[in-house]
């Protein structure tokens, strides 16, 4: 073979086992899937940024007259436990979602 030419009939060599024209066959996307822990911390953060505002609010609206420095810190208390308790809340809601759909985490040791 000179010059990608076939010795016998001066063609081209035909290409055995690939398909000369578009392949009809379709290839699906693979579903999208969000792992548990991906879920678990998804939740968590959006629900505690959504505590934290509820803290904040709630520590705004109950204001003492004891000064500005006080006042301060009842807010970010009140941030606190409400960050914590949505990050608790929204940590438990991504779990269980993880658990009723039935998805697993691979393990590492492959036992």
């Amino acid at each position: 073979m000179q010059n990608g030419l076939d010795e016998h009939s001066g063609d081209r060599p035909s290409e055995q086992g690939v398909a000369t024209r578009p392949s009809s066959v379709r290839h699906e996307q693979p579903d999208r899937q969000i792992d548990p822990s991906e879920s678990v911390t998804l939740f968590a953060i959006a629900l505690g940024l959504i505590g934290a505002l509820v803290g904040l609010v709630a520590g705004l609206v109950f204001l003492s007259d004891q000064g500005l420095a006080v006042a301060i810190l009842n807010c970010l208390i009140a941030i606190l436990a409400g960050g914590s308790a949505g990050v608790v809340t929204g940590g438990t809601i991504g779990a269980a979602i993880g658990v009723f759909r039935g998805v697993r985490v691979p393990r590492e040791n492959n036992r």
